[in-house]
């Protein structure tokens, strides 16, 4: 009996060793695709980063060349090279936005920087004059981005030194982000206020979203969400990756298809999906329309009631903004972007934010004014094509009811905002066409 014993002690010694030996194998395995996993994450961020750096030290150089030029072919020239700078400075910071909100003040700078160069190369390419406004635009503008590039060089220095490892400091991106974003909207400097991708897109006033509700999910719970919500777009798996939080907190997931790989941020609280970036690369062409493609899209997001409100095309990409309509009146504040491949009709992207910090239930009050009463005015030369009732932001943070009268002088486009009651103006917009397509300033 005691042999017996022994001999299975020794058996049982034996296996245990050897499970010991096969766990370690499995977690020095693990061990190692967590630090290339890491490694590769890191190396992405930097070059994220030195791009982002790079571009915003081109795009102050073409600015500040562009004040000393009085040559129109010359402008053209440099407006060009700064808009490429600013969209190069762009594409960088959506590695970094899915971080946090934080981002979003440099992203806005880098796109509305890049419109108002698109606007002056327009002029200059019709001939028109470059004002002094414009000048004083400029100068304004190289400045902004001489206060940015300030701010971005200690974490590009670290970098070069080797103790910066981003993808162990997700969260604190958000100092570094947070601080240019505090420099930016400190009121110190003001820059052209242009809308880029349509009416009141930058409506992004109140600092706390209204829409968040629901109990915190788990990390594992935003993957099952995200397969859900993307399965229309081919999604059918996502893989935590971090943290962040900014004005509410976000995890961020990257995902991945036969087509192509991108990310998303979804908020920790009840999991909306925040914003959405897919690189595909596919050929197949199929006729498609591009609204059904995104109302379809965002309805199986949860955005419901939501109607196209703007779109534009530029460089094979088609920009798809869509607004929450309630009892038939267009509430602008309410918005969601979306980007659809224009050769396929795939959506690349997406961006909820404004939606999410806006929406409510509006008490709509009855215009003193109908419609057709807006009709009957004259608009000054404005050829009316349409009228319909909007609800427009206002300067801090307000809204308005309004009649939005959309309609042409000549070629030219303009969209009136006028008062339901007194029929007063309130706000014109005015459509001016370039190579990134079509601006509203």
């Amino acid at each position: 009996m005691e042999k017996s014993t022994a001999m299975f002690m020794t058996v049982l010694a034996a296996l245990l060793l050897v499970a010991l030996a096969v766990t370690g194998v499995f977690l020095n395995i693990s061990l190692q695709t967590q630090r290339q996993y890491r490694l590769e994450a890191n190396n992405g961020y930097e070059q994220a980063y030195y791009q982002l750096t790079d571009s915003v030290g081109n795009m102050r150089v073409n600015l500040d060349k562009a004040r000393v030029t009085r040559d129109p072919a010359m402008m053209c020239e440099l407006m060009m090279d700064a808009s490429v700078s600013c969209e190069s400075a762009a594409q960088a910071l959506y590695k970094f936005s899915a971080n946090g909100y934080s981002a979003s003040a440099l992203t806005k700078f880098a796109n509305q920087v890049g419109d108002y160069c698109a606007y002056l190369h327009s002029k200059a390419a019709k001939g028109e004059e470059i004002t002094q406004s414009d000048y004083a635009s400029l100068q304004k503008l190289s400045s902004y981005a001489a206060a940015v590039q300030e701010k971005l060089a200690p974490v590009r220095d670290g970098i070069g030194e080797g103790g910066y490892e981003f993808s162990s400091r997700l969260g604190s991106l958000n100092e570094e982000f947070s601080s240019i974003m505090n420099a930016l909207q400190d009121g110190s400097m003001e820059y052209p206020s242009l809308i880029y991708d349509g009416p009141f897109s930058d409506g992004l006033d109140d600092k706390q979203a209204k829409t968040l509700s629901g109990e915190e999910i788990t990390p594992e719970r935003g993957a099952e969400i995200i397969e859900e919500k993307l399965e229309s777009v081919g999604i059918s798996g996502a893989t935590y990756v971090g943290e962040g939080s900014s004005h509410f907190k976000t995890y961020l997931y990257s995902v991945e298809n036969e087509h192509g790989s991108g990310d998303v941020q979804l908020a920790a609280a009840g999991g909306a999906i925040v914003q959405f970036s897919f690189n595909c690369e596919t050929s197949r062409e199929k006729d498609f329309d591009p609204e059904d493609v995104a109302v379809k899209f965002v309805t199986a997001l949860g955005y419901e009631n939501m109607a196209p409100v703007w779109s534009a095309e530029s460089d094979g990409v088609i920009y798809m903004n869509l607004c929450y309509k309630q009892d038939g009146v267009i509430i602008y504040p309410d918005m969601v972007k979306v980007k659809i491949n224009a050769s396929d009709g795939h959506v690349t992207g997406c961006e909820t934010l404004q939606y999410l910090f806006n929406h409510t239930q509006r008490s709509l009050e009855k215009p003193a004014l109908s419609s057709e009463d807006i009709l009957s005015r004259k608009w000054g030369e404005l050829e009316t094509k349409s009228v319909r009732l909007a609800v427009i932001p206002t300067p801090g943070g307000g809204e308005r009811l309004a009649y939005e009268v959309y309609g042409t002088v000549g070629e030219e486009k303009f969209f009136v905002y006028a008062d339901v009651n007194t029929g007063r103006e309130v706000r014109v917009l005015k459509v001016v066409d370039s190579e990134q397509g079509e601006l509203l300033i």
